[in-house]
């Protein structure tokens, strides 16, 4: 039982990036260090704050966001019996100038890179495999061929002058009876650009063990783990942690785990996700030395992409402060402290962002790209319940900008201060770069249009 569980874990941080396509020069050269999109004047991204004391025990003043794009390449090889292998990767970069951090600049531009050419040797690699496949089942008279898969993501649950962490999501199917799929993270110190490492945030890694495997006991009342009192989970932590093998990232508010399909659990179980917050276990956190506040609290104000079927913990509130987003072609569900509301649209293809405001309000939105093609916004306001608020001719999607095998997204990594991209409808020029911050309703607000004179 012990090797079947080590080698979900190898198998959970090789799905999570199993293989890619191959990267072409010009989307490496578009993802690391070139084609910066241009920024109008008055950037709100560039100012460095003075310096403050923060004010909450799970926030702080004086942090200002990183301006963010993602860039995903798709590729699809095939011959003679149809599609081989179907894979996308994704890259990371700054798109604005950050005058007072340029080594998180380097830092992302170095991951990409290296994630493009490690995806770029694994994906030869599956490409061989797949042909193999396609061999060995025309030998005995198959006539179902499946394409291999090879998809990776990534979200970002954090971007600020203290930290950068991203989510990474991959997932593979190698013609077995169903695919793989898995979570792990990078977190890096804005300021130095260095990979963050969990005792660089912990006081010790047996207060954050412990503390990891009584959340997991108190999140998941009905798991599989539960029986003899969690003791198979308790192990697996141990040992998870031990072996440098845990995989996280830090939100605004806290530090979440995620523990991938067979390490705590059955496939079906899905992946474990829990999440330690500053407000609820500041003991287990290093605190400034001179402050004497916690070292890396976030923003008061923030943005956190939220994957599909992936739920999220936000605070320490007495009622289940939770939010997941489900979709299929046919309907978006928003899961709210307890609250569903299911919202009937194409939502086949979505990505959601949950934005909290300075005063405490919270807004999900969430791009998503219609029948024919054109993306649009839903907007939904987060109160006791998820409300509607409208459907907006505006996306973070930016273009097609690797030729007809990608595409790019601008990031929301602050409420005040983000970027959209004009649709066709929303009364401004399509396909122009729109400056927007969330209104009083929880509706984009636009104060700044690219090119606009006076």
């Amino acid at each position: 039982m012990k090797k079947i569980k080590m080698l979900s874990v190898t198998l959970a941080a090789a799905f999570a990036f199993a293989a890619a396509p191959l990267v072409s020069d010009f989307a490496v050269n578009n993802l690391v260090g070139g084609n910066n999109i241009s920024q109008t004047s008055g950037n709100l991204f560039t100012l460095r704050p003075a310096f403050a004391e923060g004010n909450g025990v799970d926030f702080q003043l004086g942090l200002h966001s990183i301006p963010l794009m993602t860039c995903t390449e798709y590729v699809v090889d095939s011959d003679e019996k149809g599609e081989l292998l179907r894979a996308r990767w994704t890259g990371i970069r700054v798109t604005g100038p950050v005058p007072f951090e340029p080594n998180i600049n380097k830092a992302l531009d170095a991951y990409t890179a290296k994630e493009g050419k490690r995806f770029a040797e694994s994906h030869k690699k599956m490409l061989s495999d797949a042909k193999l496949d396609h061999s060995e089942r025309a030998k005995y008279g198959a006539t179902f061929f499946p394409a291999f898969e090879d998809n990776s993501d990534v979200y970002v649950r954090r971007a600020d002058s203290l930290v950068v962490s991203l989510l990474e999501f991959g997932s593979s199917y190698m013609g077995g009876a169903h695919g793989m799929y898995g979570f792990t993270g990078k977190t890096f110190d804005t300021y130095t650009g260095r990979e963050m490492q969990l005792t660089d945030i912990f006081t010790s890694p047996t207060a954050m063990t412990n503390a990891i495997k009584q959340q997991l006991m108190f999140d998941y009342p009905k798991a599989s783990f539960q029986e003899n009192n969690g003791a198979s989970m308790r192990e697996m932590v141990d040992q998870l942690a031990k072996e440098g093998h845990l995989f996280w990232t830090m939100d605004p508010r806290g530090v979440t785990f995620y523990f991938n399909p067979y390490i705590l659990g059955s496939y079906a179980e899905g992946v474990f996700t829990t999440t330690l917050l500053y407000s609820e276990r500041p003991d287990i956190f290093k605190h400034d030395q001179y402050t004497e506040a916690i070292t890396w609290r976030g923003p008061q104000a923030y943005c956190m992409e939220i994957p599909a079927y992936l739920p999220v913990r936000l605070s320490d509130s007495p009622r289940d402060d939770r939010l997941s987003v489900m979709n299929d072609p046919e309907e978006l569900v928003i899961d709210y402290c307890g609250e569903q509301l299911k919202d009937k649209f194409y939502a086949k293809k979505i990505r959601a962002t949950l934005a909290s405001m300075p005063e405490g309000q919270r807004y999900l939105y969430v791009d998503y790209e219609k029948e024919n093609g054109q993306h649009a916004l839903r907007v939904y306001s987060l109160g006791n319940e998820p409300v509607f608020v409208g459907e907006y001719a505006m996306t973070r999607f930016v273009s097609d900008m690797v030729g007809n095998n990608g595409e790019d997204w601008y990031v929301m990594t602050d409420p005040q201060a983000f970027y959209l991209t004009a649709m066709p409808g929303s009364g401004y020029a399509p396909w122009t770069r729109l400056t927007c911050r969330i209104g009083e309703n929880g509706a984009p607000q636009v104060y700044e249009v690219e090119g606009a004179k006076g």
